[in-house]
């Protein structure tokens, strides 16, 4: 989990063959359902269009759907999600159900930097065209307050359940990354006890 622009999908793509993981890209289905020509597109734009996250239903549908579905040879990784609390509960309600083992990192960084990875993110020439729009000022500033007065429920919840290491998302995509390996060991050596 981490902010936006804290670089999630960055440190999943470095791990993600290196543990045999399959993402559940909470983002990225989101940022397919903005483009969808459905009801629940419609849905999804206005809750985007406030900067505000992803109706629950929608999410814990999906969530739901990639558990259930998940290849037996892989451990799962979710990008980005749950953001809101009732999904949290979900995804450990559904993995203590499958007798499976869980863990939260969560990528901080501080408001000056994520205006200036957003703007700079939306002036990219090869940056999707979503991005362009979620990356307003005022949707960041609302995206932002979305953070601090929910998605941070989400981060209590999981910090009350022992689960979650806090990494600083505000240095070398490197050092996040060693870091990120570091929590991975905490959390394999606390499951063996």
């Amino acid at each position: 989990m981490g902010i936006i622009t804290s670089g999630k999908d960055t440190q999943v793509k470095l791990f993600r063959d290196k543990y045999n993981l399959q993402p559940v890209e909470t983002g990225l289905y989101t940022r397919n359902l903005l483009k969808e020509k459905s009801k629940n597109g419609d849905w999804a734009r206005r809750a985007a269009s406030k900067g505000g996250a992803l109706p629950v239903v929608l999410m814990k549908e999906f969530i739901s759907k990639e558990i259930k579905n998940k290849p037996k040879n892989k451990d799962l990784v979710f990008v980005g999600g749950p953001w809101l609390k009732p999904e949290a509960q979900l995804v450990v309600k559904l993995m203590r159900e499958n007798n499976k083992k869980y863990f939260v990192v969560y990528i901080t960084l501080p408001k000056k930097e994520i205006y200036r990875r957003s703007l700079k993110r939306k002036q990219d020439e090869t940056v999707k065209d979503v991005y362009k729009v979620l990356d307003e000022e005022k949707i960041i500033k609302q995206r932002i307050k979305v953070y601090e007065n929910q998605i941070s429920k989400t981060i209590k919840y999981f910090d009350n359940l022992n689960i979650l290491k806090k990494i600083n998302g505000n240095q070398s995509i490197e050092k996040v990354h060693q870091d990120i390996e570091k929590a991975l060991d905490y959390f394999k050596k606390l499951n063996k006890k």
